[in-house]
């Protein structure tokens, strides 16, 4: 497990089929024809030609992760995904890396990449996490068997690592920890591997994270661009409507987003700004949905404070810690609450 981490398990959204431009298969192309395989033949064994291959065309995850197994088996080679990795450049997540480039802070541009991360190329969920001293930010994969996890895990976790030094031109001096959850390689492959990641990693944990002090995330960004930044938000929503059903479904979306977060929820005011409306007209909204925004926060800390209690040496006052509570009454108060019963009846009656 990785060491001094925030809190529970991040939870995997499976509310939406997740799609990507078939672009983002470039890399894999590249790296099978580096290995002198043809890539056309894994196409074809799919029903999809290189004619297809257009950026208004998708392909679902499902299919793109049966071509990568096809691949894996063509190609036999065990670092494959960290290879594939070092091909994804900045530039192939599209509005979505501007988007994140040109907002103001790099907090910002960690909350916006949550709340938008159904554009990006990974296969993993992303989660962020904060706490006074660090953010860590956590990418849970879908679940697959173990030689086809490594190849996500070292795809996504090159691939982000690429794409936060976009944004911290000295990550590998200000990163104070990163894990992957793909398993350690061998002695034959850590040269090659060491070769791509050159600093410390912490192998075989239950998700790939990066963790960077808290103090650089009101970093004003190089690029930020207030008026590029508004028209990028606006074609991320255009894309989102286009491509996920539940994208115009305000709930949706502030679950999506408050789902990044064990502690330290934004405000009302800031999802509002995230969405580009007026807090009146957020609430608004809510109110015509029949929900509030506290009921929407409270339900999550409820889900997590259960996921957690789940683990039987989970410590209360670690846990009211984790959930963002000052003060273990506070939270106990909240629990009961929910759920009519303290934790410790609530797990005497669930054993």
């Amino acid at each position: 497990m990785a060491s001094n981490h925030l809190g529970a398990r991040p939870e995997r959204k499976n509310s939406t089929v997740k799609t990507h431009s078939i672009l983002g298969l470039l890399p894999l192309f590249e790296a099978i024809e580096a290995a002198g395989k043809d890539p056309a033949v894994l196409l074809r064994q799919h029903g999809i030609t290189l004619d297809a291959m257009t950026g208004a065309a998708v392909i679902s995850q499902e299919v793109e992760l049966a071509i990568v197994s096809d691949a894996m088996a063509l190609v036999k080679d065990p670092l494959l995904g960290i290879k594939v990795g070092s091909q994804v450049t900045f530039t192939s997540f599209g509005t979505y890396a501007m988007l994140l480039l040109t907002a103001d802070t790099f907090l910002d541009s960690c909350r916006e990449a949550v709340q938008f991360q159904s554009l990006s190329l990974l296969f993993s969920t992303m989660t962020m996490h904060l706490d006074q001293t660090c953010c860590e930010m956590r990418y849970t994969l879908p679940d697959a068997d173990p030689g086809l996890r490594n190849f996500m895990a070292d795809r996504d976790f090159m691939g982000t690592y690429i794409f936060i030094r976009e944004f911290l031109s000295n990550v590998s001096e200000v990163m104070l920890g990163a894990g992957t959850a793909r398993s350690k390689p061998g002695k034959e492959d850590m040269p090659t591997y060491r070769n791509y990641i050159d600093f410390d990693v912490e192998f075989n944990q239950p998700y790939n994270w990066f963790r960077i002090p808290t103090a650089i995330l009101r970093t004003k960004q190089k690029h930020r661009n207030h008026w590029a930044h508004k028209l990028y938000r606006l074609q991320a929503h255009e894309l989102m409507r286009k491509f996920y059903p539940d994208a115009t479904d305000v709930v949706a979306q502030i679950r999506q987003i408050i789902d990044g977060y064990e502690s330290h929820y934004p405000s009302v005011p800031e999802i509002a700004r995230m969405f580009g409306v007026s807090e009146r007209t957020l609430r608004r909204k809510l109110d015509e949905a029949g929900i509030g925004y506290r009921e929407l926060v409270d339900a999550r800390k409820k889900h997590l404070a259960i996921s957690m209690l789940a683990r039987k040496d989970v410590n209360i006052a670690e846990l009211a810690e984790t959930l963002g509570y000052t003060e273990s009454a506070s939270f106990l108060r909240a629990f009961k609450r929910w759920t009519g019963c303290t934790p410790k009846q609530f797990v005497q009656a669930r054993n």
